[in-house]
């Protein structure tokens, strides 16, 4: 029987992308991330704290990732002076797109793969 869950389909697809980018990238530190329990919250929360990392915001806990059984993703965090971080992926089927905010003020909105894949290249 053809299971109609859709955090699995959604899951496995991530999962494919993800392996794929962490084959071709050669980074040890995403090929580490791919043997883990659930591999799309680890990406998740590496591409939400690149992200705000390259925004140079100063992040007191780093934002911590859930999904739920309808694959609704989310994560909560806080930077500097208790500002609260919010992550969401309103869509997770296809390429996954992330939007962070930063108290209530949307900062980025963009691909988790994209993040992920421009973080692991190897730079000189």
């Amino acid at each position: 029987m053809k299971s109609t869950r859709p955090t699995r389909r959604v899951g496995a697809a991530i999962t494919v992308a993800l392996v794929g980018i962490a084959a071709l990238s050669g980074c040890s530190q995403v090929k580490g991330l791919a043997v883990q329990g659930n591999m799309n919250v680890i990406y998740l929360e590496t591409a939400a704290s690149d992200v705000l990392l390259s925004q140079n915001v100063a992040i007191e806990k780093k934002p911590v990732c859930t999904v739920n059984d309808s694959a609704d993703y989310s994560c909560i965090g806080t930077a500097a002076g208790g500002v609260p971080i919010t992550v969401t992926v309103p869509d997770s089927s296809g390429d996954p797109i992330m939007i962070i905010t930063l108290g209530g003020k949307q900062v980025f909105s963009g691909s988790v793969l994209d993040v992920i894949e421009a973080n692991s290249q190897a730079t000189p």
